[in-house]
């Protein structure tokens, strides 16, 4: 009888549910805590009506019936519910752990329901779970932004970039303007003074040419050629450096005297091969012709184009030292034709290259650096480009695009 009153303390102290459940669902005994959550009249009942206030038992994934597993695999089993209390109809979580009681024979005749009410951790469970669902959300929401924010800088990178080139296209166009047309002010200028000074040195020259030509004549005549051969000698010095001004006033006045292009439909080609016929092709220099058959025709002054071109083939012939080999080509680039001189000379130096355009700049010991200036305005005054590609001791490209007529 001590014993009986020791262990209903204990276990009426026990703060969980503690059942005593027949086969059938009926409750056989509860202890105190059971009895003050589901009332006094619970023994008896039916187990899935006192805790769940229904008339049937347990059921479906989320309502397991522990009296069912325990009875099919005859071990204990382990579940949680919802639990309705009595008094206020108030529902709560439970983990149920469920043991089987057997007889002597071995077969289960009734089992201890043991049940501890979780609510607090499970809804500590279910607000941890929505503020992980919550925390989800603004990640996603951020990283959404964060993307849309890349693709927008992209973008922005993009367009950047294609206004940056945009502009440094213009910058460069403006800045070839600006070139072309301070070289259209310098050749101005150039070309005023240039007439000045070749009709001033025209006239003395004739003269000493006309006088070196008379001391000749006179002195043939005399023993005095006999006596000092060296003479005609000196006076020959003297013709020819008359013929090298000369020619250096002719280009003077040749420049100065470059007129508006008077422009007609004509075949560059035929142009190519005037220009080359007019030009003095050294003995020791081969000239090879490839140009492209049924090319459109082309808006120039032909004889302009004639002269820019007599003046390529002449720089290169004079950059291979009377040796090498000059490649003309012609070829047709959308709606612009081209032309190619490329030779195998000297070639020009890198810090050179963009100079060799102006007028009165030359690396040669003879001339005075106005024939590639000449060539320039007259190309330039055709709409047309030229491009220049040289390397020193391989030779030297030069490349004349000019637009087809329309």
């Amino acid at each position: 009888m001590k014993n009986k009153v020791i262990y209903e303390k204990i276990v009426n102290g026990i703060d969980e549910e503690i059942l005593l459940i027949s086969k059938d669902f009926r409750i056989i005994w509860a202890n105190q805590k059971s009895l003050d959550t589901y009332g006094t009249d619970i023994i008896d009942k039916h187990c899935y009506n006192a805790t769940h206030g229904i008339d049937f038992p347990c059921q479906g994934p989320f309502d397991l019936c522990p009296l069912t597993d325990v009875l099919v695999t005859g071990k204990s089993s382990s579940t949680t519910h919802v639990h309705s209390s009595k008094h206020d109809r108030s529902e709560h979580h439970v983990s149920i752990n469920l043991y089987p009681i057997k007889d002597g024979s071995g077969e289960i005749s009734r089992f201890i329901h043991i049940a501890k009410d979780v609510t607090e951790s499970i809804v500590h469970r279910q607000m941890e779970e929505t503020m992980w669902q919550e925390i989800i959300k603004v990640i996603d929401r951020i990283y959404g932004e964060l993307v849309e924010n890349q693709v927008k800088m992209e973008k922005s990178k993009t367009e950047l970039e294609m206004r940056t080139a945009e502009l440094e296209r213009s910058s460069l166009e403006l800045r070839r303007t600006q070139e072309r047309l301070i070289r259209s002010e310098k050749l101005a200028a150039i070309g005023q003074l240039a007439a000045g000074v070749a009709h001033e040195l025209r006239n003395p020259l004739a003269v000493i040419k006309n006088s070196a030509y008379y001391l000749k004549e006179k002195i043939s005549r005399t023993d005095l050629a006999t006596m000092d051969p060296s003479i005609f000698e000196f006076l020959n010095i003297i013709e020819n450096e008359i013929g090298m001004s000369d020619k250096i006033i002719r280009d003077l006045l040749n420049f100065s005297l470059i007129r508006k292009p008077i422009v007609k439909t004509y075949d560059i080609n035929t142009i190519v091969k005037n220009a080359l016929s007019v030009t003095s092709i050294p003995l020791g220099i081969k000239v090879e012709m490839d140009l492209a058959q049924d090319l459109d025709n082309v808006m120039v002054d032909p004889y302009q184009i004639r002269q820019a071109f007599h003046n390529l083939i002449l720089n290169s012939i004079q950059s291979m030292d009377n040796a090498g080999k000059l490649l003309i080509t012609s070829r047709q680039e959308g709606d612009f034709i081209e032309i190619e001189f490329k030779d195998n000379g000297c070639g020009i130096k890198e810090e050179d290259q963009e100079r060799v355009f102006d007028p009165l700049f030359t690396t040669k010991a003879r001339g005075i650096g106005l024939g590639l200036a000449v060539t320039m305005g007259i190309i330039e005054r055709h709409e047309g480009q030229i491009k220049l590609k040289s390397e020193v001791g391989e030779g030297t490209t030069v490349v004349v695009r000019l637009p087809v007529a329309e």
